[in-house]
């Protein structure tokens, strides 16, 4: 009796070790990169509807964020509150090979799952995650096997060969890990309450200014990233960025404003206090005096002195320009109709090998670089958006030649290679072989604007308040050098042709980091960017005009509360 029963807990021994071994390793191992890879792998091999076809590729993403977000003014808190969220970024599936799927033809690039869906749960249930993951892969799946269906059908009725039909390709890639871990930021939410309420309580004695606020913005955690060809991926996401907004409007109704900006990797690399309150101090001066500023109200077209931050938003306007403009492929294809289709194309391939710009000018991303000169380069980043690691450096532009262009995995022609950039460019480093102090880059402005026979030149200074849609310009006389500031001016037609006269540049370098709302190119979807150009950018040619700020006269019968 004594054997049997040693028999037995010998037997319910090994059982409970297994299991406990089992939930050990499920607890030791990150359960939402178990459940994105078993449910995936789960598709994948039974994903099959009647009479069509099954997927050869599948990509899951998902971010798994911890946000603070605060809002304050006059000394009040407006919102102020700590999540945690966990949503789906990607769910892609394509059905056919490579080569011919359905993203090939004409059609909708991507199929995308119904708004009605399960959502992932915010605790890590493995079950949970994987059928928040199935719900969303059943439709999606659906869809694009109905579409290839189509695409199979249109090849067929054209009488062609894929290879005579303009279409698109997907791009092969090796399975990578990518699993970091993330060292987690203090942020006392008490804390940051705290300096909302005394930085936004500056306002209070000034009742000239109508509206302001403080917003602070904390994120911080993970984007996971699995796909059927092997790849995992668990990428550390965090980032602050602190806010400061102004607005006032005059007797005669028009409209001042401006704004303050801090952005940074963790809460510790904003400006303490007292170096805030002293930049909004400031920044109320600055709107205040908006009204005694003259207004621009030229239409000028000549020399154009770029200084400051001002600079990335030159080359962010530039080369930012969305796909198949400035420094991306295109994903685009003519559009078959019947059996005749247009094969004119005006992307940039076509000028690939060709001057697209100044010969003194060097274009490199450098996606993977985090500093320069001590600033934290906040675009960088190690895998894009479709699990493709881009090389630590890719030259653009040489000597003003354009080299290749930023590609994701569609492929277009011949050309385009997967190079890893569908999340955007990251880093983006412009050199100018052209070596100019400050004093040398202003005479060569009035010497070029005298050529012109123009009465004056334009210098713009600093970060633009609102981006490139709104300025502060300087008039430089040509007679004598002084200089006049004005208000509500806008550059217009940025693109390739300005940068391919370059009159000089400055011979230190700064890093800036940009932030996608500043980015005003229709098309341009692109996350942070961070850039890495000359302190000052003389450029021969640029158009500035006035812009037309919006008024609001009307009488106020009750005065303002703060007055």
């Amino acid at each position: 009796m004594q054997s049997y029963f040693r028999i037995s807990l010998f037997i319910v021994s090994i059982i409970f070790s297994a299991a406990v071994n089992a939930q050990t390793k499920q607890q030791g191992d990150d359960i939402i990169i178990n459940a994105l890879k078993d449910e995936l792998d789960r598709n994948m091999k039974e994903l099959k509807l009647p009479e069509f076809d099954k997927p050869f590729f599948m990509l899951y993403g998902l971010q798994d964020l911890r946000v603070g977000s605060i809002t304050a003014t006059l000394g009040s808190l407006q919102h102020s509150s700590m999540n945690q969220q966990r949503f789906k970024t990607n769910t892609r599936i394509l059905v056919g090979d490579y080569s011919f799927n359905d993203e090939s033809l004409e059609d909708n690039l991507y199929s995308s799952p119904t708004a009605i869906e399960i959502s992932l749960p915010l605790e890590d249930d493995y079950l949970g995650i994987r059928r928040a993951f199935w719900s969303t892969t059943d439709k999606v799946y659906r869809d694009a096997a109905r579409h290839f269906s189509k695409h199979k059908e249109t090849l067929k009725e054209s009488g062609k060969a894929l290879a005579d039909l303009p279409h698109r390709s997907f791009a092969k890639s090796e399975p990578v890990r990518l699993v970091n871990t993330l060292e987690r930021s203090s942020f006392n939410i008490t804390e940051w309450e705290t300096l909302a309420r005394n930085l936004s309580a500056r306002f209070l004695k000034h009742p000239s200014i109508l509206n302001s606020a403080v917003m602070i913005q904390f994120t911080e955690g993970y984007q996971y990233l699995v796909s059927s060809e092997g790849t995992v991926a668990r990428i550390p996401i965090t980032e602050v960025n602190l806010g400061v907004i102004g607005q006032s409007k005059n007797d005669d109704g028009e409209f001042g404003m401006d704004r303050i900006i801090h952005l940074g990797k963790t809460p510790d690399q904003l400006p303490k206090e007292a170096v805030l309150a002293d930049e909004i101090d400031k920044m109320i001066v600055r709107i205040e005096a908006q009204t005694s500023i003259p207004k621009f109200a030229d239409e000028y077209t000549g020399p154009v002195l770029f200084m400051g931050g001002v600079v990335a938003e030159l080359f962010s306007n530039t080369l930012l320009q969305g796909r198949g403009e400035g420094i991306f492929a295109s994903d685009n294809i003519p559009k078959l109709k019947g059996y005749q289709y247009d094969q004119s194309s005006t992307s940039m391939e076509s000028k690939i090998g060709k001057n697209v710009v100044h010969e003194s000018i060097t274009i490199k991303v450098k996606p993977k670089l985090k500093t320069f000169q001590g600033v934290d380069l906040l675009g960088s980043f190690d895998m894009d958006d479709e699990g493709i690691v881009p090389a630590n450096e890719l030259v653009l532009v040489e000597n003003g030649v354009l080299k290749t262009l930023l590609n994701n995995r569609t492929l277009t022609n011949a050309t385009q290679t997967a190079n890893g950039f569908g999340s955007g460019p990251g880093v983006i480093e412009v050199t100018i072989s052209q070596k100019n102090t400050d004093k040398v880059l202003k005479e060569k402005l009035l010497a070029q604007a005298k050529k012109e026979g123009l009465d004056y030149a334009i210098i713009v200074r600093d970060e633009p308040a609102f981006g490139m849609g709104l300025l502060n310009v300087y008039k430089v006389s040509v007679a004598d050098g002084k200089e006049e500031l004005y208000r509500q001016a806008v550059i217009a037609k940025l693109n390739f042709k300005t940068l391919k006269h370059i009159l000089g540049a400055s011979d230190k370098y700064q890093a800036l980091n940009v932030s996608p709302e500043a980015n005003f190119n229709q098309g341009n979807r692109q996350g942070m960017t961070s850039y890495i150009v000359p302190e000052a950018v003389l450029v021969e040619e640029a158009d500035v005009k006035s812009f037309n700020m919006p008024t609001l006269k009307e009488e106020n019968y009750v005065s303002n509360p703060l007055k």
